[in-house]
């Protein structure tokens, strides 16, 4: 039985289920975070740069959106909604704030994108100023694709923006609640 097979209500019913577990497990995440951000800084080199306060937060908080949007399109259908560009951008900045690099063919597959689209989106964020692409040295036919410091930013503001509408929505007290 597909998706599209149980009535609306009951698909929204269940994606409410899902993303309660979901936000279960991203409070388990975050009450974990203080104690590790606490041994890194004590294992961590005088030299290494700290993290800001909110960057762990914003990881936490795009790793949940790139999740909580694979529920809905599984709930409700993945034909209703259709937001490459936002796609892409999250899940360059998990790998950003990874330090870690991804090839164009991993970031499109990872974003739920044929390649076919997905380049095409990152051409036109690259010609915005929010991507940039990088050449694999050794293998000339894998490029690897980087968010600009103006992307960092603005997907800052906006993580902090939607955790601000969280907070004025009440959601951390329903979570705490449940």
């Amino acid at each position: 039985m597909g998706a599209d097979d149980k009535p609306l209500g009951e698909r929204i019913e269940q994606g409410i289920t899902e993303l309660s577990r979901s936000a279960g497990m991203s409070e388990d995440v975050a009450d974990a975070a203080p104690k590790a951000r606490r041994r890194d800084k004590e294992m961590a080199p005088a030299a290494m740069p700290a993290e800001t306060p909110d960057a762990e937060g914003r990881l936490i908080a795009a790793i949940a959106w790139i999740e909580s949007r694979k529920i809905r399109d599984r709930v409700l259908g993945e034909d209703l909604f259709f937001d490459p560009a936002w796609s892409i951008l999250l899940e360059l900045y998990v790998y950003h704030r990874r330090d870690t690099a991804v090839a164009l063919t991993t970031l499109c597959a990872g974003s739920g994108l044929p390649p076919s689209t997905g380049l095409r989106w990152v051409t036109l964020l690259e010609r915005r100023g929010l991507v940039s692409r990088e050449p694999d040295t050794f293998d000339r036919r894998k490029t690897y694709a980087r968010l600009t410091e103006l992307a960092v930013q603005q997907i800052e503001r906006t993580l902090d923006g939607a955790a601000d509408v969280g907070h004025g929505l009440g959601i951390e007290r329903a979570r705490r609640v449940n």
